[in-house]
């Protein structure tokens, strides 16, 4: 299976992040509770050019839910355990069912860029899409904290993108060399 799986309906999916976790827009990785306040500008994945391209979008509160912490070796994503992830292959699933060493869709930015995707200085310079790379990016499974860990219930927030979009969206986690996204189905 392809990267067409990611042209599931929007309306099939949960989506679901937890209060603090990073979204890629254009301006920035900002905390999906500040970009509740108005609309933004989410970095989304292009299957069929597989480029990351900038559409317009609101981030709703979604209420308390139970969360879990995906951890890969490359940092860890808060999100709920029904939020499906974008897998290398294009395939989707679960993040609460994901096993170690599975590859997920990911990005980071190129070194020349100075890590903007990483700034929460919104309002300053866009962040240029064409220095968004493929990056690789495994579930982990380092001991003694498992791949995939229950956290609490807490705040949690869906993402929509707005209509005709590409029903993805990418979030970001701050780590060596700037930090990586992945792609998540909106």
């Amino acid at each position: 299976m392809g990267f067409e799986a990611m042209s599931a309906p929007a309306a099939q999916i949960r989506r679901c992040l937890a209060a603090g976790q990073r979204v890629c827009t254009a301006k920035g990785a900002i905390a999906v509770e500040d970009l509740a306040r108005a609309g933004f500008e989410a970095i989304c994945f292009d299957s069929g050019t597989r480029r990351y391209v900038a559409k317009a979008a609101k981030a709703v509160s979604a209420g308390r839910k139970a969360l879990v912490r995906l951890h890969t070796d490359k940092g860890a994503f808060d999100l709920t355990p029904d939020q499906t992830v974008v897998l290398q292959t294009g395939e989707l699933a679960a993040a609460g069912q994901l096993t170690p060493g599975t590859r997920l869709c990911a990005c980071a930015v190129k070194p020349e860029v100075g890590y903007l995707v990483t700034s929460a200085d919104f309002g300053r310079e866009r962040l240029d899409l064409v220095h968004l790379t493929e990056a690789d990016c495994a579930i982990a499974n380092w001991y003694p904290v498992p791949s995939v860990e229950a956290l609490a219930e807490a705040e949690a927030y869906s993402v929509e993108i707005g209509e005709g979009a590409l029903p993805n969206v990418v979030i970001w986690t701050i780590g060596p060399g700037g930090g990586i996204g992945i792609v998540v189905a909106a």
